[in-house]
């Protein structure tokens, strides 16, 4: 008999170790477009630069000074250096002091005078003729130092300073009110000078109250007259602090227009 070979069962392929997959190659990260180069606008051009002041050219303010005239760049005067402006503002200032002075002074005068007219000769009058005469003329003695003086007379020097001071500019309007304070108030000047001081004067005269015969005469002929002429400048003192006060009140409205 023939004999069958036997078949040996299939070795199996060796294995073959596994290896990893290629790996993909790196992507460059993306980059943006490059920027093109600006184009300058064919119409712009670089700032005009004027040339530098030659010697005894005018200054320049700014180099957007207006259009040159025959070569050279006006100079832009700054407002609040100007000296006009500057003198303006004092010059407003000096003569609203000035006015308040006057208006000060000028009602302490009529305080003074209505002082007399509603209290002092009335509570005098209550008293005996040689009381009256005796405090009349005391007073008449003490009165005349320098503080009635300083109001007395300043009172004009002031309100004739204030007037001038007033011509003209933002202060003019309140010109005439100033006028007319002064004019009244040298009215009761006049009164003052006139009629009291030569009332004062006489019972001065008349000496000592304990050596007058007729006290009762010399106050007769004192008190009354006194009386009427201390009222009739009341009155003009009164109207001329009003006027005074009332140009105070107009020239301020007018430096605030």
């Amino acid at each position: 008999m023939t004999q069958t070979p036997q078949m040996s069962p299939a070795q199996p392929a060796p294995y073959a170790p596994l290896t990893r997959p290629a790996q993909p190659a790196p992507v460059a990260p993306l980059t943006p477009p490059s920027q093109p180069a600006p184009v300058a606008h064919p119409t712009q051009s670089a700032p005009y630069a004027p040339p530098l002041p030659t010697t005894g050219s005018a200054p320049y303010a700014s180099p957007m000074s207006p259009v040159p005239a025959a070569g050279r760049w006006a100079p832009v005067p700054r407002p609040d250096s100007h000296p006009t402006t500057r003198g303006a503002a004092v010059n407003g200032t000096l003569s609203g002091l000035v006015l308040l002075a006057a208006t000060l002074t000028t009602g302490l005068m009529a305080g003074l005078y209505f002082a007399f007219s509603v209290a002092v000769m009335p509570g005098l009058g209550k008293s005996g003729d040689r009381t009256l005469v005796e405090a009349m003329q005391r007073i008449n003695v003490a009165i005349l130092n320098g503080w009635f003086t300083l109001a007395f007379g300043g009172a004009l020097v002031l309100g004739i300073v204030a007037a001038v001071l007033h011509r003209g500019g933002a202060g003019r309007p309140a010109l005439q009110w100033i006028i007319a304070g002064v004019v009244l108030y040298a009215l009761s000047l006049l009164i003052t000078m006139g009629f009291s001081v030569p009332l004062n004067n006489k019972l001065a005269d008349a000496g000592a109250p304990g050596r007058i015969h007729d006290v009762a005469a010399v106050r007769a002929g004192f008190e009354s007259a006194w009386i009427h002429w201390n009222i009739a400048r009341t009155l003009a003192c009164t109207a001329a602090l009003g006027c005074l006060a009332w140009a105070m009140r107009v020239a301020a409205g007018a430096g605030r227009a």
